[in-house]
């Protein structure tokens, strides 16, 4: 029983610490001064930290703070551009140089899509030595978009190898996010080392090699769930039903969301996006469930459910 008691103090102690080194990694990169180059960035960050998670959270953490996002027309990632080539080596050049541009592009102007931050990034860690793979895939923008499957990527990630395990990063997430069209820049820091069950529910990897890591369910089955905020995971909440995120109803119908039951969970709110307007959802206990009930909205609309004034459940309303 010691032994077990001690191991434990051991590791929660070792959380604690890793911890308070990160926000020191933080502190020290709000007064970083301007580098003179992308070089001259990862020596400095190299001179200064000593293990490679320290390294990485400060790439992160200046990017965070210096890199805005360049916000497209489009959302998804560009076609590749038509390339005459004469040989494979020429074609490799071409490659290579394309992307040189556009990795001191966003150095230089400060400015990225997903695909300038997720390169500037492994370009950082390379130089720093840092086992790194760049992840191409999807994610939901909107509650808009539920049962939509793309046809294109829309999207790119990092993930890293520090201590022979894989930790996932999302600068684009991490740096801020877009309120009606205007770039909002604040550092999230779940996309640092971004948990699982989180990255399972907003981001599909193309790459059969990284479903596999995240337990991601097929590309169908994930373009029609629910869109989930952070309130969802927050509360643990395990929907019942409905599990797709497009409910259909009769204009007579209320609508029923039935969860796993939670304790402690009394204030639910909801809105429709038409109206605007926030109410307060019925709630109905049994013995395994909680039932929710809202008002039907006479018209096609999106629901969006609030618990505890959090975000925690989007979905698409048609009505027959």
């Amino acid at each position: 029983m010691k032994k077990i008691t001690f191991s434990l103090f051991i590791f929660f102690y070792s959380l604690n610490f890793f911890s308070q080194d990160l926000e020191m990694v933080d502190k020290v990169m709000l007064s970083y001064q301007e580098p003179k180059s992308i070089e001259d960035l990862a020596e400095r960050i190299n001179y200064d930290f000593k293990t490679d998670i320290e390294k990485v959270r400060a790439i992160f953490k200046w990017m965070c703070l210096n890199i805005e996002y360049n916000t497209p027309s489009n959302k998804t990632l560009k076609s590749p551009e038509l390339i005459y080539y004469f040989s494979e080596d020429d074609l490799k050049r071409t490659h290579v140089r394309m992307q040189e541009e556009v990795i001191y592009n966003v150095f230089n102007k400060r400015k990225a899509v997903c695909l300038g931050y997720t390169q500037l990034f492994s370009r950082l860690c390379n130089l720093m030595h840092i086992e790194n793979e760049l992840i191409y895939g999807y994610t939901k923008r909107s509650v808009n978009k539920i049962g939509y499957i793309p046809n294109r990527k829309n999207h790119a990630w990092n993930a890293v190898k520090i201590n022979n395990k894989w930790l996932l990063i999302d600068v684009t997430y991490g740096a801020g996010y877009l309120y009606k069209g205007v770039w909002q820049k604040q550092t999230n820091l779940d996309y640092f080392d971004a948990k699982k069950e989180k990255l399972r529910i907003t981001h599909f990897p193309t790459s059969k090699k990284w479903q596999k890591y995240l337990k991601q369910k097929p590309l169908k089955e994930f373009c029609y769930e629910p869109f989930y905020q952070n309130a969802y995971l927050k509360y643990r909440i395990k929907i019942i039903k409905p599990n797709i995120g497009e409910i259909t109803i009769n204009k007579e119908d209320n609508i029923l969301l039935k969860i796993k039951k939670i304790k402690n969970i009394d204030n639910i709110k909801y809105l429709f996006s038409h109206e605007n307007k926030l109410r307060t959802a019925r709630i109905k206990n049994d013995d395994f469930s909680t039932n929710i009930f809202f008002k039907n909205p006479k018209k096609d609309t999106s629901l969006h459910i609030y618990i505890k004034n959090e975000l925690a459940l989007e979905y698409k309303i048609k009505t027959e």
